[in-house]
């Protein structure tokens, strides 16, 4: 028997995410190869533009065509714009195939090996790519007119939540991550710390990103150099006055900016991390506010690693082991932060 893989795509996650788009296009190839008499072998799913072929499962379809050249016989789409939207993709798709000696099969039109078959095809990819072209222009005015107005029309940078507000998309606060975003400002202004002690200091502190992972140093450089922090939506040569609300102000953006570049009027000290203690100095008793002092406490068989505090005065007085007070601090851990709140 023919066998056949099926290649099925919509543009975004957001179409993917929609009950009808998926499911009708897979139903309409399997009705077509049921109709043909074509064994479905396997199925590729892609959610990205089909503006290049630099697709995942695309690639993974013509991966897998070549690996069993001669068992796959046909690959089943939908119509042609599904497959791509330029010729020239479509051209050299369409030639592989048939070097593969494998059958193009849409269900939406005709493809025939012929001159007027082969004309047909290639308006029909002069028409995708048109399309795809006009939408695309449509779209980059559509985003030059909304920066005009102050809006921010990408993913939301830490920090922010991408809401919707009348209509239109907006920056919303993101009470998680907004006041170590500032933190990190702050830490890289005072000219105190290296690149690499400011990461490692917000990153106790909890500041990652929104699939949790942690940053990178290149991601905190580029974090302090976008200007969306200051209030600012810069595209291309456009720098607007943003509608969002600021995390920093402007001049402790520009702080930031000249220790970042090395640029300064006075000798900069600095300050080294404890590599025992990294938060020694910058988490504060709960009860009196003091900060924090560390050390290593003696045992009857060892010597521990605690944070305490050193306030006679304290109600309280905080002493928690260096385990206990860096996971409380950090908010993705589980831990309540009753032993101790940061500076």
């Amino acid at each position: 028997m023919n066998r056949a893989v099926l290649y099925v795509r919509v543009s975004t996650d957001e179409q993917a995410s929609q009950v009808q788009n998926l499911p009708t296009q897979q139903r309409k190839c399997t009705d077509r190869c049921t109709r043909d008499g074509l064994a479905v072998d396997k199925i590729f799913i892609d959610a990205d533009s089909a503006r290049t072929a630099e697709r995942p499962q695309f690639q993974a379809m013509l991966d897998y065509c070549r690996k069993h050249k001669g068992k796959v016989t046909h690959v089943v789409f939908a119509d042609l714009s599904r497959l791509a939207r330029n010729v020239g993709d479509q051209s050299v798709t369409l030639a592989t195939l048939k070097q593969l000696g494998i059958t193009p099969v849409s269900c939406d039109e005709t493809i025939e090996d012929s001159a007027a078959g082969k004309l047909s095809v290639n308006l029909l990819g002069a028409v995708n790519q048109f399309y795809s072209d006009n939408l695309s222009e449509r779209i980059r005015y559509r985003m030059s007119a909304g920066v005009q107005q102050g809006r921010w029309l990408w993913l939301a940078p830490i920090g922010y939540l991408n809401t919707k507000k009348d209509g239109a998309s907006v920056l919303q606060v993101d009470a998680q991550r907004a006041d170590l975003v500032r933190k990190a400002f702050e830490l890289t202004a005072s000219r105190s710390y290296t690149l690499e002690e400011v990461l490692r200091r917000i990153t106790l502190l909890g500041l990652n990103t929104r699939r949790g992972r942690k940053l990178t140093k290149q991601t905190l450089s580029r974090l302090l150099r976008n200007e969306i922090y200051a209030g600012w939506v810069v595209s291309g040569q456009n720098k607007i006055k943003g509608l969002h609300q600021p995390l920093v102000t402007q001049s402790l953006f520009d702080d930031a900016q000249d220790a970042l570049t090395g640029k300064t009027s006075a000798p900069i000290v600095r300050k080294k991390i404890n590599s025992e203690f990294p938060l020694k100095g910058f988490v504060m008793c709960a009860a009196c506010g003091k900060k924090l002092t560390a050390g290593f406490v003696k045992g009857r068989k060892d010597r521990y690693p605690r944070y305490w505090c050193w306030n006679s005065k304290c109600t309280v007085r905080v002493s928690a082991s260096r385990d206990e007070i860096e996971k409380c601090v950090c908010p993705n851990t589980g831990h309540d932060g009753a032993h101790a709140g940061t500076s």
